[in-house]
């Protein structure tokens, strides 16, 4: 019960931060030009993105060292935010140069996608040391750094 009051905080926060940032938009009197449309849905996705994965790493599997997992994919997925949220604010700036803004914005995409199957890795990497580390614990074998 206790993880399932977690998901549903993540869900209501991440809920009140797409409508605010839906609120934001329209009642600021934005442009509502085609860079900033472009601006916004990626802002959406990116703060989709975040929610999403701080409720999925409440499911992450045993076969990953958690720390490591949530530590790792948290930061990533909050700078990913971050630097959405940064290039938003340079939309105006790419406005006649509509098609040098998505590639930015794929780009940034892409860069975090890498960083966190990264971790993902690493993490499933850190895991199996650790089993192979305790089941060492109490025998003969030598230990990591062969002392």
């Amino acid at each position: 019960m206790k993880s399932r009051n977690g998901i549903i905080s993540i869900g209501i926060i991440g809920a009140i931060v797409l409508a605010l940032t839906l609120a934001a938009f329209f009642l600021l009197g934005i442009e509502k030009s085609t860079v900033n449309i472009w601006a916004l849905s990626f802002l959406l996705l990116s703060i989709c993105a975040l929610f999403g994965g701080l409720i999925w790493l409440r499911f992450a599997g045993s076969q990953h060292s958690k720390v490591f997992l949530k530590l790792g994919v948290t930061t990533a997925l909050t700078l990913y935010f971050g630097v959405t949220f940064a290039s938003v604010f340079f939309a105006g700036l790419l406005k006649e140069k509509l098609n040098t803004f998505i590639l930015m914005e794929l780009s940034i995409i892409a860069l975090f996608a890498i960083i966190i199957v990264a971790i993902l890795a690493f993490s499933r990497r850190v895991a199996r040391r650790n089993e192979i580390d305790t089941a060492k614990v109490g025998s003969n074998e030598p230990k990591r750094g062969g002392f």
